[in-house]
């Protein structure tokens, strides 16, 4: 069942810029931010009841405990989002394709800064891969006035949000002991709606610019359930399949993803783009593999 969830999160992910194309011209960037963690709340919540899980004993002791980590982890979520829906409104739906690698990387540096993990050269070539293909994916053959001039401009939105993602994760490590993991998903995406709430009625983003229609209205509900259901199906199948499998099926998103840019909205994909995907994919099960003299230890 490992492989079946991580699969359909790697499908439900893939969807992230079909549906901000399809709610954009209704709604700011900030107010899909906050439907985004909002519409997952109550899909987390529906799902706590059909399950009928109860909250662990002692929620309030482990609320104080580590209340500075959940805010820690919505914090960054919520950049994380802002920055990939305000890139994916201007550019092509599969551009959040880039944030996988960015996540990955700083992850990895978490991993030998605060956890002490040594660093293998085949990390250090998956590294070298993934710096490659994100370069090779935001030049894209243009001219170099055309790529400061605006996809530089995405590319570090996306990677901004790729980092914020692997904080998230981060925070989620450090919180799992003492919360399961739909508890502490739950505590980190309200949080991080009210705040998301809060920045949209200060901006004033949260009218639509024109009655939502029912493409946009099925996106708000499918961007939730990606959202809530998605990593708690995510959470799940890293208990169950090696670590090195976890990466590499995660990364098929970004093949779903250029396919629905295609076949949706009729983008145009370059061999830049494709050789810098298959480049950074290709980086990232670099980095989840081992030395073969750590298998047989």
């Amino acid at each position: 069942m490992g492989y079946a969830y991580l699969l359909l999160v790697a499908l439900f992910f893939s969807f992230g810029g079909t549906c901000v194309k399809l709610i954009r011209p209704f709604f700011a960037p900030s107010m899909i931010t906050f439907m985004r963690f909002f519409v997952g709340v109550l899909w987390l919540l529906l799902l706590k009841a059909v399950t009928r899980r109860r909250f662990r004993p002692g929620l309030g002791a482990a609320l104080k405990a580590r209340w500075k980590w959940l805010a820690f982890g919505a914090a960054a979520k919520l950049l994380a989002y802002t920055a990939e829906n305000t890139a994916l409104s201007v550019g092509v739906s599969y551009g959040n394709i880039l944030t996988q690698p960015a996540q990955m990387l700083v992850l990895t540096a978490l991993s030998v800064a605060v956890l002490r993990e040594e660093m293998t050269p085949l990390k250090w070539a998956g590294i070298l891969c993934c710096v490659f293909g994100i370069l090779l994916i935001s030049w894209n053959g243009l001219p170099l006035a055309a790529l400061l001039e605006g996809n530089l401009t995405l590319t570090l939105l996306y990677v901004f949000s790729g980092a914020c993602a692997g904080f998230f994760i981060f925070a989620q490590k450090k919180v799992a002991e003492d919360f399961d993991v739909l508890d502490s998903n739950l505590c980190m995406f309200s949080l991080a709606a009210l705040l998301a709430a809060a920045i949209t009625l200060f901006r004033g983003d949260a009218r639509p610019v024109a009655a939502p229609d029912l493409p946009c209205v099925l996106a708000i509900l499918w961007f939730g359930f990606v959202t809530g259901i998605g990593f708690y199906l995510n959470a799940k199948a890293v208990s169950l399949v090696p670590l090195q499998m976890v990466a590499l099926l995660q990364s098929t998103t970004v093949f779903f993803a250029l396919a629905w840019g295609i076949l949706f909205f009729h983008e145009p994909v370059s061999v830049w783009i494709i050789a810098g995907t298959v480049l950074f994919v290709a980086g990232i099960v670099q980095m989840q593999l081992r030395p073969r003299e750590a298998k047989e230890n």
